[in-house]
C-alpha cells in the first residue's frame, strides 16, 4: 500500500513539473506519514546517512573535471579529432557528433555535460550544412548518453555506493557497451545520411591529421589516469577523481592556455550548484529507498516478479522493461538508488554478477535520458536547437530501437560486460 501511495505522489507531482528531488522528498514524507510507526525524523536522518559515503565525493570531482575540460579548450580538440577519424564519411558531422561524445564520455562521466558542450557547437553546425534539425537533435541527445557508460561514470559511482560493487570493475564493464552503443548509433546515422544525401567533410590530409591527433592525446590521458590508477591499486575511485580534476586544471591552464584564473570562481559556483542538485536527489532517494526496505517493498516486488515466472531470461526481460519505464519519468541517479535494493537481490538470485547487473541498469536508465517526459539530454538538445520536443520525437525512434538492441545484447551476453573487468581486476 505504501509503495502505491509513494508512486502516486511522485507521478502526480511530476505531472506539474515539480523537480525530481522535491518529488522524491515529498513522496518519502508521505510514505512515512502513512506508516504511522515510523518517526518523521527518520526522513532527515536517512538523507544524511545516504550522503555520508566517502565514495560519493567522486561525484563533484568528476563534475569539476568536466568543467575544467570544457572551458579549457578540450571540446574543440575532441571535435577536431573526431573529424579526422570519421568526418569524410557520408553525413560526416553526424559521425563526428557521436565519436566526439564517445571521447568526451571518457572525461566527464556526465551525459548532460556532453549534450551541452558538444551540442552547442555541432547542432548549429549541422543545421548550417543542411542536416535536418530533428535529426541533429536526435543524434546529439542519444550519443550523449554514452557519457554514463564509458568510464568515468557518475551513475556507476552512485550504483557502486548503493550496492557495494567494485567501482573499478563497473568502469571497465562499461567500455564495451559504450563502444557498441556508439557503433550502433553510427550505423543508424549512416543509413539516414545516405537516404537523405547529407554532406561529408573533406579529408584534411595525413600531416594535419597526425598533428590534430597528437594535440588531443594529453586530454585523452585523463581516462588512462582514472582507470590505470584504479585498476593498478594506486587510487581509490574518489582519489582518482581528485587527481583527474587536478590534471584537467593543469592541462587547461598550461597546455591549452584557455583556462583563466578569473574563470574559476564562476566555474566552482556552477559545480557547486550542479553538485547540490545531484546530492539532493541522492539524499531524498536514499530516504525513500530506506522506507521501501523498512516496509518490505523489495521482497514484495521481488515475489511479484518471480511469481510471474522463474525463467532467468524472462525475468531479465521483465526487469529491463521495468527499468525502461522508470527511466522515462525518474532521473538516473535517484532511480539507481531506489531500484538497486529492489532488483539487485533478484538478479543475484539468478546468478547475475552485481557488476553485470549494474552496467545493465545504467545502460537501461541512460535510454531514459533522451525519452520524455524527464529526459534531460532531450531537453538540453531541444533548447540548443530552439525546437519543441514533439517536433523531434519521430527522429528518435530508429536510435531508440538500436539502443534497446544493444541493451538486450549486453543483458544476454554477459561476456560483453565482464570480460575486461575479469581480465584486469
Amino acid at each position: 500500500m505504501i509503495a502505491a501511495i509513494v508512486f502516486v505522489i511522485m507521478i502526480g507531482l511530476m505531472v506539474f513539473n515539480v523537480p525530481i528531488a522535491i518529488c522524491t522528498a515529498l513522496a518519502a514524507v508521505g510514505g512515512i506519514a502513512w506508516a504511522s510507526d515510523v518517526p518523521m525524523m527518520i526522513f532527515v536522518q536517512r538523507m544524511f546517512t545516504g550522503m555520508d559515503t566517502f565514495t560519493l565525493i567522486a561525484v563533484p570531482l568528476f563534475i569539476l573535471t568536466g568543467r575544467f575540460m570544457a572551458l579549457g579548450g578540450i571540446t574543440n580538440d575532441l571535435i577536431s579529432m573526431s573529424k579526422v577519424l570519421v568526418g569524410y564519411f557520408k553525413g560526416g558531422l553526424a559521425y563526428i557528433n557521436i565519436v566526439a561524445s564517445m571521447l568526451f564520455a571518457g572525461i566527464t562521466g556526465s551525459a548532460a555535460s556532453d549534450t551541452s558542450s558538444i551540442g552547442a557547437i555541432l547542432i548549429p553546425a549541422m543545421e548550417e550544412r543542411g542536416f535536418d534539425k530533428d535529426f541533429s537533435v536526435a543524434v546529439t541527445a542519444t550519443s550523449s548518453t554514452i557519457g554514463v557508460m564509458i568510464p568515468p561514470s557518475i551513475p556507476m559511482v552512485v550504483y557502486g555506493a548503493s550496492s557495494g560493487a567494485s567501482i573499478g570493475k563497473l568502469f571497465l564493464g562499461g567500455i564495451i557497451p559504450g563502444i557498441l552503443t556508439g557503433v550502433a548509433l553510427m550505423i543508424v546515422s549512416g543509413v539516414i545520411s545516405h537516404k537523405k544525401n547529407y554532406p561529408s567533410d573533406a579529408f584534411v590530409g595525413w600531416k594535419e591529421s597526425i598533428l590534430i591527433t597528437l594535440k588531443g592525446i594529453p586530454a585523452l590521458l585523463t581516462v588512462i589516469i582514472i582507470l590505470g590508477g584504479i585498476v593498478g591499486g594506486i587510487f581509490t575511485p574518489t582519489e582518482a577523481a581528485g587527481v583527474a580534476a587536478l590534471y584537467s586544471f593543469l592541462l587547461g591552464r598550461f597546455y591549452y592556455k584557455e583556462l583563466r584564473f578569473r574563470d574559476i570562481p564562476k566555474m566552482l559556483a556552477e559545480v557547486a550548484l550542479t553538485t547540490g542538485q545531484v546530492a539532493l536527489m541522492i539524499a531524498t532517494a536514499s530516504s525513500l529507498a530506506w522506507l521501501f526496505a523498512q516496509q518490505g517493498v523489495p521482497a514484495m516486488i521481488g515475489g511479484l516478479i518471480t511469481g510471474i515466472t522463474t525463467n532467468k531470461f524472462v525475468l531479465l526481460l521483465i526487469m529491463n522493461a521495468l527499468l525502461l519505464f522508470v527511466g522515462t519519468w525518474l532521473d538516473l541517479s535517484p532511480a539507481v538508488i531506489i531500484f538497486t535494493p529492489i532488483l539487485l537481490p533478484i538478479a543475484t538470485s539468478l546468478g547475475i554478477d552485481p557488476v553485470h547487473f549494474g552496467v545493465i541498469m545504467v545502460v537501461n536508465l541512460a535510454i531514459g535520458l533522451f525519452t520524455p517526459p524527464v529526459g534531460v539530454c532531450l531537453f538540453v538538445s531541444c533548447g540548443i536547437a530552439k525546437c519543441s520536443i514533439s517536433y523531434v520525437v519521430k527522429a528518435f525512434i530508429p536510435f531508440l530501437v538500436v539502443m534497446i538492441g544493444v541493451l538486450l545484447l549486453i543483458t544476454y551476453v554477459p561476456a560483453l560486460v565482464m570480460t575486461i573487468p575479469n581480465l584486469l581486476m
